[in-house]
């Protein structure tokens, strides 16, 4: 029998319970401090409304009380809890399991609550292992009625969709995914009294709820997990000004722990102090140039005028230091002068600021001085009148053209730019013959993989209005074939790059370019098979081709592209090793797998 302590402390952990469940006008509880009934000590019935009717039932909540007479300060507390109850309650669906701190003397008491519903306990049992207990982890219960009752309406939300899986392998999000499901949706149910639209980022960062999964197939909610301690990000639409400017068409509002912090652009927050309606503002450096130049600009005005605007409504801001602004200007004017010199020389392509290394950082300085400033630099090692070529600058690769002036040191433009070069036949010993081309003939499909200031309606332009020539025109399908390959190298496929190359090879195929239009249609071709299934009357006019009258590397290719690997490899062997060598270097083979002729030993 317990001891008569032990039963005045169930008592009052009773009598402090059921105090605080009378708050709550949606709940009607059937509590026993005496209840013998295994695992349990009574029920909460959760109304849909006030009107405690039978037919107004939302559900029922089992729960079960325990009481200490340890002193908890803390907002948080833990209990050795029996395995066999919460295998007990795990079969049943589910429980609010309640420790409350009494103190016999004064009357007063302290309750902490822990809900456990189906995944809850699936996750704790799992953990146990062998052992007959194991500790939980409870937090404080609210005191507001409305609070009370979401945690016992939640529990009613969710208990019918769990209860399908006890018994069963609670599924992760990665499991569904590794197994083949298709998740068209996730989804979470969110209870509280009052509770709006407007109010519910706050309430999810504040409160545990469940993630379940919406499966292609199945017509149930599969549980994934409980979430807790949510950070919620809800998108404002207003603009955000200071004085008359407009900096950002929209801003964040994040929800941590229930308390508001504004996110504006990638690197600012704003902290809003309701008890004097004044701001803070913190920064983080931004990932890339052009976002730090416009959220320092947008720091340094907000610094001196003193106040924010958001959606209208105006807001006085704390003081910054002077020092810091200052300091802040300097770069701010520097990094605009960077932004001025890659502007010139045609990069589109942000520039990451994490990735800057002190050589970056030089070479920035450099560029920027010869850009804007007219400063000359040097190239060690380096004589040539002429330099161009790619130069890298972080995650940038940036396609330079450099003159050199009569002190050794160049001045540097844009590859992009437009410069004279001609091209000289190996007969045209004397130099007297040359021939007009295009400077960019000069990229090469390394280069081509990544470049930050392509430029390609100047490429074609500059292609398609140079007179054509065999030689001039041998270049510019060889750089066509450049473009093909470089393609294919990339990670992230660029089809502007596969859209020139196709513009090109439109171009060579009408004129008199004294290229085979056989070459040129394999060319366009494997272009059209890189982006979809060929048709019909494409795949006719590659079987033309591997008509025995055409030379086997036309056999070959055209026999690749219609995914015919075994011819392909028959009119492959037919080439001598060093043709073999080269036709595997045309992004051609991309389509196949052909293999080398082995060397048979002699005798």
């Amino acid at each position: 029998m317990p001891s008569v302590n032990t039963k005045r402390i169930e008592e009052a952990a009773t009598t402090a319970l059921k105090a605080a469940l009378l708050r709550c006008p949606i709940l009607d509880s059937y509590i026993d401090s005496n209840d013998k009934t295994p695992s349990w000590d009574g029920t909460v019935f959760v109304y849909k409304s006030e009107e405690t009717r039978k037919d107004n039932l939302a559900g029922r909540v089992p729960i079960q009380i325990k009481g200490t007479e340890k002193v908890i300060v803390s907002d948080t507390a833990s209990f050795s809890c029996s395995v066999a109850d919460l295998k007990n309650y795990y079969k049943d669906g589910g429980c609010v399991f309640f420790l409350i701190s009494v103190d016999l003397n004064s009357g007063n008491s302290r309750i902490f609550y822990k809900t456990m519903l189906v995944v809850d306990l699936d996750k704790i049992i799992k953990c146990s292992g062998k052992q007959k207990t194991i500790t939980i982890h409870l937090n404080l219960f609210p005191s507001e009625a409305n609070e009370i009752s979401s945690i016992f309406m939640q529990f009613t939300d969710n208990v019918h969709k769990q209860m399908g899986f006890i018994g069963k392998d609670i599924p992760t999000f990665e499991s569904l995914e590794a197994n083949g499901a298709e998740i068209t949706s996730l989804t979470f149910t969110a209870s509280g009294i009052g509770l709006t639209w407007n109010d519910l980022p706050k309430f999810l960062s504040t409160h545990d709820f469940y993630l379940y999964a919406k499966v292609k197939g199945l017509n149930i909610d599969v549980p994934i997990d409980k979430v807790t301690k949510a950070i919620v990000s809800k998108p404002v639409n207003g603009e955000v000004r200071v004085k008359g400017r407009r900096f950002f068409p929209a801003y964040r509002v994040m929800y941590e722990n229930g308390k508001p912090i504004i996110r504006i652009g990638k690197g600012i927050s704003i902290s809003i102090m309701a008890e004097d309606n004044r701001i803070t503002v913190h920064t983080d450096k931004p990932d890339t140039l052009s976002d730090f130049i416009i959220e320092t600009e947008f720091f340094l005005e907000l610094a001196e005028q003193g106040e924010l605007t958001l959606n209208g409504v105006t807001l006085p801001l704390n003081g910054a230091s002077l020092s810091d602004l200052q300091e802040r200007k300097r770069t701010l004017e520097y990094c605009k002068d960077v932004k001025k010199m890659l502007d010139y020389l045609g990069v589109t392509e942000e520039l990451c600021l994490k990735d800057l290394s002190e050589n970056d950082k030089k070479n920035l300085r450099n560029f920027t001085g010869a850009v804007l400033y007219n400063r000359k630099i040097g190239f060690p090692n380096i004589e040539e009148e002429q330099v161009y070529g790619a130069f890298k600058i972080a995650n940038l690769v940036i396609w330079i053209w450099a003159n050199r002036h009569s002190d050794g040191m160049y001045s540097i433009d844009s590859f992009f730019k437009l410069h004279q070069i001609a091209l000289f036949t190996e007969d045209d010993v004397d130099l007297k013959k040359p021939i007009q081309t295009s400077q960019f003939v000069l990229l090469d499909k390394k280069g081509l993989v990544h470049i930050s200031n392509m430029d390609y309606e100047r490429v074609y332009s500059d292609i398609s209005q140079t007179p054509p020539s065999p030689e001039y025109c041998t270049k510019v399908n060889f750089l066509v074939l450049d473009m093909i390959g470089a393609y294919d190298e990339q990670t992230e496929h660029n089809d502007r790059l596969l859209d020139l190359a196709e513009k090109i090879c439109d171009w060579l195929r009408n004129i008199e370019s004294m290229i085979d239009p056989e070459i040129l249609l394999l060319n366009k071709l494997q272009i059209t098979k890189r982006r979809r299934t060929l048709s019909v009357s494409e795949i006719v006019d590659l079987a033309k081709l591997t008509e025995s009258n055409y030379p086997p590397a036309i056999r070959c290719g055209a026999y690749l592209l219609m995914d015919a690997d075994k011819e392909a490899q028959k009119c492959f062997d037919e080439f001598p090793p060093i043709a073999q060598e080269e036709f595997l270097k045309y992004p051609i083979c991309h389509f196949g797998k052909l293999a080398m002729k082995e060397d048979k030993p002699n005798g």
